[in-house]
């Protein structure tokens, strides 16, 4: 067994003895005065001893000394392996790959590629660089698939343009990426330059055992590369045509890879993922050292000690006390230190959801009324005032600035609810256990609000009051016209009866006659009757051809 940190004995050790020391020789007033017969008969047992207790503080110092120490037992070094493959992704940034044979352009495209690929890649530390007429790494291997696309995604290429295609200079920073690594795969996304051949690549790929795969970016077609001024990139007076070149699917199958081109569905990541497979199985050994701590035994040693010096103890009764000391479970109230923790750091950052989430953990274990408080005040920054104040009803303590913290808050989730109310309420009670000046200003505010709310309904009830007066004038103006006309019409019928019964049966009817009848005849809404002219009076065809 040996210590990993020995310099805190030298460091704490040597002054913690010599503070024992001073502490145990020194003496009392009434120590000095009185002899210890004396003290023995006028001492009332309380338990231990002050050397005792004394004695036990030390020791649990002691004991965390060493726990701090770090106190081990090494079985020996064990060679660990693990499957994690390798893969530096190279994403071209020269002029070129701002054409846009492909929605939007070369360089957005490829980038949504690379984000599609890292998302679905398992096993396989990746490294991400750019290159044009130089390479720019954006981050070394690393599994953290969160991190890259985080950093992928805050990568700004629009400023990124890099004159001329460099492949040396991408092979080159992969493999410093990847020197500690046997196999090195490398993935290079480009519309591939304007090479035709690429000797010099492929044999500095092979020297350094670089796999090197590419994904072409863009259309045989080709087209135009933009100036960045509204224009086109010219060349002899002529715009410059830019077209994807296949010529370095020579550089993958040489080095054991594979070209791929790109396209707008998956296919092409599929196909490089299959591709990649192989890669995911690659072993990465690594040697450790096999140790046992022991650090967690002298922690609980040193706060079974601590627990021992700090309650009053009879002297019989430490045989009792020691098993139930040992029964503690270890790790209790670590998580909830833990737990916490993240909450106090959501909370600080503006993540109120996930800090009322961990109170309520805690609030939910421990009942006690601090807890709910906490709870209670996450779930308000949160803007659920409703299970704030089921919360903050929770808190039932006889802690007086617990419970006025608690009514102050109660206040301000009702307000914030609009039942003002309520709220006056709170703030009134709250300032019963102590004046306030944030309290008195809330209440006289609620106040206010209160009034307006009551005057904004007043208004209101009139507002409808007045449109049901008005509503109820229309329907009886209305009624009693409909009641005038009926009235007249029947009026009119009768003189019409009489008229006729006079033999006035030739006379011609009024306008306003036939304006009546034909409402009549709406209203009774009879069956139309067909007549049939007689034959003599129309001219018929002597053959009917199309008879529909």
């Amino acid at each position: 067994m040996h210590f990993v940190n020995f310099e805190f004995f030298p460091l704490m050790l040597l002054p913690s003895l010599i503070l024992l020391y001073l502490v145990l020789t020194n003496k009392s007033l009434i120590e000095r005065v009185f002899n210890d017969e004396i003290l023995a008969k006028l001492r009332i047992d309380q338990g231990l001893s002050k050397k005792v207790r004394l004695s036990l503080l030390f020791s649990a110092l002691f004991m965390m000394i060493v726990a701090m120490a770090r106190p081990v037992y090494q079985k020996g070094v064990v060679e660990v392996e693990s499957l994690q493959g390798n893969l530096v992704v190279a994403l071209d940034i020269s002029r070129s790959m701002r054409a846009k044979d492909i929605y939007p352009d070369r360089i957005h495209f490829a980038k949504k590629k690379i984000e599609d690929l890292l998302g679905r890649l398992e096993n396989i530390a990746v490294g991400v660089e750019t290159f044009g007429n130089g390479a720019y790494i954006l981050t070394p291997p690393t599994a953290d698939k969160e991190a890259l696309l985080y950093l992928l995604d805050k990568l700004n290429i629009d400023n990124l343009i890099a004159q001329g295609t460099d492949f040396l200079a991408a092979l080159s920073s992969a493999n410093m990426l990847l020197k500690d690594y046997k196999e090195k795969n490398v993935l290079l996304v480009t519309d591939g330059g304007d090479k035709s051949e690429f000797s010099k690549e492929i044999a500095y790929a092979k020297a350094h055992h670089l796999r090197v795969y590419v994904l072409g970016v863009g259309t045989a077609k080709g087209a135009p590369i933009p100036d960045g001024a509204g224009g086109y990139v010219q060349y002899a007076g002529k715009i410059v045509i830019t077209k994807r070149n296949d010529a370095i699917a020579a550089l993958a199958h040489a080095t054991g890879g594979k070209y791929v081109v790109a396209r707008l569905d998956n296919k092409d990541i599929d196909e490089l993922l299959q591709l990649l497979k192989e890669v995911q199985k690659t072993k990465k050994s690594q040697k450790i050292v096999d140790q046992v701590e022991f650090y967690p035994y002298f922690v609980a040693l040193a706060l079974l000690f601590l627990a021992l010096s700090f309650f009053d103890i009879p002297g019989k009764g430490v045989v009792f006390v020691l098993p139930l000391v040992l029964n503690v479970h270890l790790h209790a109230g670590l998580s909830d230190f833990k737990v916490i923790k993240e909450a106090k750091d959501a909370y600080k950052r503006g993540n109120y959801k996930e800090a009322a989430r961990l109170l309520g953990q805690i609030a939910k274990e421990k009942g006690s009324p601090q807890s709910y408080y906490d709870y209670a005040n996450a779930l308000y920054k949160n803007k659920e005032y409703k299970r704030a104040i089921e919360n903050y009803n929770r808190v039932q303590t006889e802690n007086k600035e617990l419970e006025f913290k608690k009514l102050y808050n109660l206040g301000n989730s009702y307000f914030m609810l609009q039942n003002y109310q309520k709220a006056i309420e709170m703030y009134q009670k709250a300032l019963a256990i102590k004046d306030d000046e944030d309290a008195r200003y809330n209440l006289e505010l609620a106040k206010k609000m209160l009034k307006k709310k009551q005057q904004q309904s007043n208004k209101q009830k009139q507002n409808q009051q007045k449109q049901q007066k008005q509503q109820h004038n229309q329907n009886n103006q209305q009624k009693n016209q409909q009641q005038k006309q009926k009235e007249e019409e029947q009026k009119q019928q009768k003189q019409e009866t009489q008229q006729l019964k006079s033999g006035q049966k030739n006379q011609p009817i009024t306008n306003r006659e036939e304006k009546k009848w034909l409402r009549q005849l709406k209203r009774e809404q009879n069956s139309a009757l067909l007549y049939k002219i007689p034959d003599n009076l129309i001219k018929k065809e002597e053959k009917n051809e199309n008879p529909w």
